[in-house]
């Protein structure tokens, strides 16, 4: 079983920049960098149609980069070539075409508080980050940085999973086996903080395949596990236990510790380390923008209090496509 969620994005899609919405309107403004107001409801569109994740603080953090990007390019006179401005229009309409055609997708972006002159200007603003950072001259990291962002940013953990869905059918079990489930839950956590063997317990009662191919415990950073167990793991230190739920069922989690001179971690690490460097590269891209911006006299203000209250809203279902689509060329 793959617990795996959308992951945070290092360098949002053309498609995931489009949904940037700069948003005048539509709820309170959360954010705001140069003269741009970032609300609720741009924070909510474009969790929900540029990243796919119920995540707010994801949502809040690509937004505000890709503002950056958008006010830096500005600052610095990158400007788009004939075909990216025309790129960016295709991309908007196929948009729209995916949502039932160009009412239903000016509708939807009504809804959040978007308009087409809000897209064409952010969505511009992922195509602006080679100029940007080919000028900044990041350095690429070195073995040593790739290796502490790992242990800062990466936890261990094996689980036994109780299920509470139909491991055949991922039908939610009756209310009869979820009394089950939640009482043998209960009973083998007890078990475990008793000082049971873990491994012995896994390979008793666990209902997750992939530990059997995970034997010395999952290597994950954020975002990699649903919320619950990324949430329950980092409550507890290396060496306790605890359990959470999820849509999964319960999982009953012992945390392990990184240690750089355990074998596995030199394992994982270099197995995973094309991974590890492109998000050490776009932590320290994101921080020469920061910079770059301060230097310029951008000016971010983030409303952290508003923030830590979101919620992100359900997705809207599109529409039945009433429209003829339009092509990909730009009118």
């Amino acid at each position: 079983m793959n617990f795996g969620r959308f992951g945070k994005i290092a360098s949002v899609s053309l498609i995931g920049a489009m949904l940037l919405a700069g948003c005048s309107g539509n709820g309170q403004t959360v954010m705001k960098i140069g003269d741009n107001n970032i609300t609720e409801g741009a924070v909510n569109f474009f969790a929900n149609y540029g990243m796919g994740t119920e995540d707010v603080d994801a949502a809040v953090d690509n937004l505000k980069k890709e503002y950056l990007l958008k006010e830096v390019a500005k600052a610095m006179d990158i400007t788009l070539t004939d075909d990216e401005a025309k790129q960016v229009k295709s991309t908007i309409s196929n948009f729209k075409a995916q949502q039932g055609g160009k009412k239903a997708g000016d509708k939807l972006l009504k809804k959040y508080g978007v308009d087409d002159d809000i897209m064409e200007t952010i969505i511009s603003a992922s195509t602006y980050s080679k100029q940007i950072m080919d000028q900044l001259d990041v350095a690429e990291p070195t073995d040593d940085e790739v290796k502490q962002y790992f242990v800062d940013n990466y936890l261990r953990a094996k689980h036994i999973l109780i299920a509470t869905k139909d491991m055949t059918t991922g039908a939610d079990l009756d209310e009869d086996k979820l009394a089950e489930a939640e009482k043998k839950a209960n009973e083998i956590l007890e078990r475990a903080k008793n000082g049971e063997d873990f491994d012995a317990l896994i390979k008793e009662y666990n209902e997750d395949p992939g530990m059997e191919s995970n034997q010395d415990g999952y290597f994950f950073t954020d975002g990699e596990m649903v919320s619950e167990f990324e949430d329950a793991t980092k409550s507890i230190e290396p060496g306790e236990i605890t359990m959470c739920k999820s849509d999964y069922g319960y999982h009953i989690i012992k945390r392990l510790p990184i240690d750089e001179s355990d074998s596995k971690f030199s394992e994982y690490l270099e197995n995973n380390k094309s991974a590890v460097q492109s998000a050490v590269t776009s932590k320290k891209q994101e921080e020469a923008l920061e910079k770059k911006a301060e230097e310029l006299g951008i000016k971010v203000e983030v409303n952290q209090d508003k923030i830590d209250k979101m919620v992100i809203q359900p997705k809207d279902t599109p529409e039945p496509t009433t429209e003829a689509e339009p092509t990909t060329e730009a009118k």
